[in-house]
């Protein structure tokens, strides 16, 4: 069991069924026009941070 921040286990197979459940729908949504261009987005922006950082 899988064991959060305030101390509720959640059963591995809860955890399983939801990722099944959620796993196509991330899939389409990144095959996506509006899915590519925010993935873009936040690599652009993991770049900046990435350029201040090593400042």
């Amino acid at each position: 069991m899988a064991k959060d921040d305030i101390g509720v286990e959640i059963p591995q197979h809860e955890i399983e069924s939801l990722a099944r459940l959620l796993l196509p729908k991330i899939r389409l949504f990144f095959k996506s026009e509006e899915g590519q261009r925010e993935f873009d987005e936040w690599k652009q922006q993991q770049a900046q941070e990435a350029t201040k950082e090593a400042k």
